[in-house]
Parts: C-alpha cells; sequence; structure tokens
C-alpha cells in the first residue's frame, strides 16, 4: 500500500538570471530527484541544455510570456555593465562605488521589467500543478502569494541581509565599528527606500499585501556554509533555514592535468572570476599579465571571452573548467568570491584569494578574511605586485591551511540536506510545518 509519505511529488524551480542562481537550485533538485521526486525548472532557453541533462523537465518562461508583458533575459547585456562595474571598481573605493550605484538604482529597473515574469509563472504552475515550488531570486515575488501551493524562498547569496549586523552588500566586516556600518548605510538607505517602494507598487498591481522581500511565510532557505554563517550575530530572520552546501553534479568528476602544465615545476593555482565577470577581459589580463613572474602553474576559466585572453608559458585555460573536478587537485583558488565557487572551494579545503568584483561578492571577500580562510584583495588596490605577495603568503600561511581543513571537515560532516529535504517534503505534502 502507498502512503502519502510515500508519494513522487511534482517540484518546480526557477532562479533569476544569473547561473550562480540558476546552479543553487539544480544542486537542491538533485537531492529531491535523489530521493525519487519530479523536478521542474522555468528558466530562460539558454539554460535548457544544464537543466535537461541532469534529467529534468524544462519550461522556458519566453514560451509562456504575455504579448503586452514581454520578459528579458537580462543576462543579454550583463558584458557592458560588469565591464562598466570593473571599470569604477578600478578607480574607486567600495564606499565610492556604492555612491555612485545610488545614483542609478538598477535593482528598480529591474523589478518594473518583472511583471511578466509574474504572469508567466502563474500560468507555468498552473499548467504543472506541482506539490512545491523553490524561487531563487534577490527578493519575494508576488506570484509566490498567489500560487495554490506552498511557494520557498531560495537565498543562493551571502545571508549577511538576513541578520542585524553589518549593512549587506558593502563588504564591512562584522569586527568593523558601528561608525563604520552607519556611514555605509547612510548611503546605501535611499536606494533601500527605492527598492521597497517599487516591490509594493508591483504587489499592489497584482493586490498582494507586501510584507517585507525578504519574508518567508513557512519556509526560506539561505545556502551557505555552516562553519562561515553569521553565528555572532542575532539568529536569522524567521522560517528561514541555513543548508550549508548545494553544490551540483558535474558529468565527469575526472579532470586530467593539461601536458602543458604536467612537467612544470611550481604549486598549481587555479584562477576563476565567474560565468558573468570572466567575460570583462580587462579584468583576466589585469590578473594574469603580473603571473608571468610567478615560479607556480596556473589553470584558468577563461570565459566567453576566452579567445582575447592570452594565457603565458606557466598558463592553460578553457572557457568552461570542470570546476568541481579540478578543485581536489589544486593547491590556491584565486575566485571573485560568489558563493558557490566559495562553499566548493572550502569543501574540499582550499586556500582562497578573492578579488571581489560586486554585489555579495564584497561581503563573502570579507568573511573570508574575518575567519582566517584567505586574503581579500579590493580592485582598487590591486598591483601585480599585492597579488604575487598574496599568492606566496597564503601558501606558506599554516594558520590559514589550517583553518581551511576545519572549515572542510565541518562541512563533510553536515547533516543540513537531510533536514531541509525532508522540511521540502513535509511542506509539500502537508502544506503546513505546524
Amino acid at each position: 500500500m502507498v502512503t502519502e509519505n510515500d508519494k513522487r511529488l511534482k517540484i518546480l524551480f526557477t532562479a533569476l538570471f544569473g547561473p550562480g542562481h540558476l546552479n543553487a537550485c539544480l544542486g537542491i533538485g538533485l537531492l529531491l530527484q535523489k530521493r525519487g521526486h519530479q523536478v521542474y525548472v522555468a528558466h530562460f532557453p539558454r539554460h535548457r541544455p544544464t537543466v535537461e541533462k541532469h534529467g529534468f523537465k524544462f519550461f522556458s518562461l519566453l514560451d509562456y510570456a504575455e504579448p503586452e508583458f514581454p520578459i528579458m533575459d537580462m543576462l543579454d547585456g550583463f558584458e557592458a555593465q560588469a565591464t562598466l562595474a570593473f571599470e569604477n571598481a578600478r578607480k574607486l573605493t567600495v564606499l565610492e562605488q556604492i555612491r555612485e550605484k545610488a545614483k542609478e538604482n538598477d535593482l528598480v529597473n529591474f523589478i518594473r521589467a518583472s511583471r511578466g515574469e509574474n504572469y508567466v509563472m502563474m500560468k507555468i504552475v498552473k499548467e504543472i500543478n506541482p506539490d512545491i515550488c523553490l524561487a531563487d531570486y534577490l527578493f519575494n515575488m508576488p506570484w509566490m502569494f498567489l500560487v495554490d501551493c506552498p511557494v520557498i524562498p531560495v537565498k543562493s547569496v551571502n545571508p549577511l541581509e538576513l541578520y542585524n549586523g553589518p549593512p549587506p552588500l558593502t563588504g564591512c566586516s562584522v569586527h568593523d565599528s558601528p561608525t563604520v556600518w552607519e556611514e555605509f548605510r547612510q548611503v546605501t538607505r535611499k536606494a533601500d527606500l527605492e527598492i521597497e517602494s517599487e516591490l509594493q507598487k508591483l504587489f499592489a498591481d497584482f493586490n498582494v499585501e507586501f510584507e517585507s522581500y525578504n519574508c518567508a511565510q513557512q519556509l526560506g532557505i539561505y545556502i551557505y556554509p555552516g562553519p562561515l554563517d553569521y553565528h555572532e550575530l542575532s539568529p536569522p530572520k524567521e522560517n528561514w533555514v541555513r543548508l550549508d552546501s548545494s553544490i551540483r553534479s558535474p558529468e565527469t568528476m575526472n579532470f586530467e592535468l593539461p601536458d602543458k602544465l604536467k612537467d612544470k615545476p611550481g604549486k598549481l593555482i587555479y584562477i576563476s572570476m565567474g560565468t558573468l565577470a570572466s567575460a570583462v577581459t580587462q579584468l583576466l589580463t589585469m590578473i594574469l599579465n603580473p603571473l608571468v613572474n610567478s615560479p607556480h602553474r596556473f589553470i584558468v576559466s577563461t570565459g566567453v571571452n576566452g579567445d582575447s585572453i592570452k594565457l603565458h608559458d606557466n598558463m592553460w585555460g578553457d572557457k568552461f573548467i570542470n570546476q568541481i573536478a579540478l578543485l581536489p587537485k589544486i593547491d590556491l583558488f584565486i575566485t571573485h568570491g560568489g558563493s558557490n565557487s566559495l562553499i566548493e572551494g572550502l569543501t574540499v579545503g582550499k586556500p582562497l584569494i578573492v578579488i571581489p568584483q560586486f554585489g555579495d561578492q564584497l561581503d563573502n571577500a570579507q568573511r573570508i578574511v574575518d575567519l582566517g580562510l584567505g586574503v581579500r584583495i579590493n580592485l582598487h588596490e590591486f598591483s601585480g605586485e599585492k597579488l604575487l605577495k598574496a599568492i606566496e603568503d597564503v601558501l606558506n600561511n599554516k594558520e590559514i591551511h589550517s583553518n581551511v581543513a576545519r572549515v572542510s571537515e565541518e562541512l563533510k560532516k553536515s547533516d543540513s540536506r537531510d533536514k531541509v529535504i525532508s522540511l521540502i517534503e513535509q511542506l509539500a505534502r502537508n502544506k503546513t510545518l505546524c
């Protein structure tokens, strides 16, 4: 006899346009798939191959768009935005960058353009009739409160906004004085109010009461390593639970060291600035040119514009690197500080040099410094000499290696996956966690 707890659930995922948000959802989807559930993903067409290779059912958001409310893949114009962000970050301090961004709030424009996606998601939910939905956005959407099944908000970014602590997206330390925090808050306050006002208008258009963009009705999931979480601050906001990692599975765990590097001396160092920022060729060129003088070997994720990147004799690279398969083989990870990369590197015990570009990468970079897991190099302070020194300092720092090894062991022992997946199943079956 099949009981309610044996029922195969239908679970629908959607996410923000950025690859990192989708990858986090795919990681959770794989955990649910292993429990026998059917996983659906609604996203933009460019990600269909990635989704379908995992055995998930793909729904294109564009196929359900209303003519009067078109939706756009915001990733199409991101290279130009990333280039501008890089240029500003090279000449401006973080505080100055935030002031500059406040003049034109990109998130406000994104909220205004999101109306169509709400209609699309309601149509897809009605067609699939899932038992539960999970959505990885930067803020809640009206459709999440209008459909006939529970919807779980997912945060795959740094969770600082769920705590009473340093202002998020500023790179402030938990050890900075409240005076420093307040200086940043004064700059971000106007932008925060603009975002909240625009969200209130969006929710009003759908006749939904707006509570908070961090509201989790019954359950919210934030993905962040337990050893890095902000335990020294107050507990996170109500109904939010932590998932230590959501690492997607690669097609193969085999990574063969390229012949070009096999017989060369030196440590093996991996460089990846993430899917979005690696499209900025000036960024990678700035990082790689000084490394011609390093005694070490480098594997480089060159990104979509990899044909324009010059690799020196001690380097090998490709537009796409099987990062999860490579990471266990390296000695040091130079990263932009995206949460997925952070988790993947620390899980296999690799020390970090973080060169943050924008957003929560700044907070992640500072968290790595605060916990003694690596170093942070801001773009406005970057120099070849500073990078070469940081490499040697991190490779030879016994305390950093000890801290990273401890974090890796804690992550391997974590049981957060089973707990979170069980909560998802319980909410999907019972429509409540009470």
